[in-house]
């Protein structure tokens, strides 16, 4: 049987655990290459933090503290360790949103592979979710590394879960397990099973401006 997505209890027999378990392989799978590290370099100091590519054009979808101010350059690392070039546009202190995008051209027909974003509004206390990122900053050779939670609140202004999140996961991605974004990691909470994420809803508010 398929886990359903916006399932909100714990797996209750062995088959139950085993749909679980096939649900988050298979948005490891779709998500992992969409994911990616960030060096934004800013005069002699180089700010290091994870993002997420959302449309074919290659804007990234990461932390307001990690993009920082418009115009910096940037370095994106992709999932199989090539570098491309980008740029800051944008962030929102208040919601800690950032944005930056891909300035050189993707690998089909010069389009980028992205993943879909969704409704955080959405999200349920106690639904299963998974967030990807850098932990500590990216490694080479080391893929996105992903880690399974669940919603703790859901709030205009924020998403908490218990998703373990760390330095360098800064401006990862948060999905729900159709593998489809609904938030941005923050912040670590008061424990590493406690953290903060920004809503995609708030994003969306924020587009046109950043």
């Amino acid at each position: 049987t398929n886990w359903p997505t916006a399932k909100t209890s714990v797996p209750g027999s062995l088959d139950e655990l085993k749909s679980l378990e096939a649900a988050v392989k298979k948005t490891i799978a779709k998500t992992t290459p969409d994911t990616v590290g960030l060096l934004i370099r800013d005069g002699a100091k180089t700010a290091a933090g994870s993002g997420v590519i959302v449309n074919a054009d290659g804007l990234i979808l990461t932390a307001g503290h990690v993009a920082g101010e418009p115009g910096k350059p940037c370095t994106v690392i992709l999932p199989d360790g090539k570098r491309v070039k980008g740029k800051t546009l944008g962030h929102n202190d208040r919601m800690d949103s950032g944005m930056i995008q891909i300035t050189d051209k993707g690998p089909n027909d010069g389009k980028w592979p992205h993943v879909e974003v969704a409704k955080s509004a959405s999200l349920k206390e106690g639904q299963w979710v998974l967030t990807l990122g850098h932990p500590g900053g990216w490694r080479e050779n080391r893929p996105p590394v992903a880690r399974l939670g669940r919603v703790l609140t859901n709030e205009e202004t924020k998403i908490r879960t218990n998703c373990t999140i760390v330095g360098g996961d800064s401006g990862g991605p948060l999905f729900d397990l159709d593998g489809k974004l609904v938030g941005i990691h923050s912040r670590i909470g008061w424990s590493l099973t406690e953290n903060v994420h920004v809503p995609t809803d708030a994003f969306v508010k924020d587009w046109d401006k950043m």
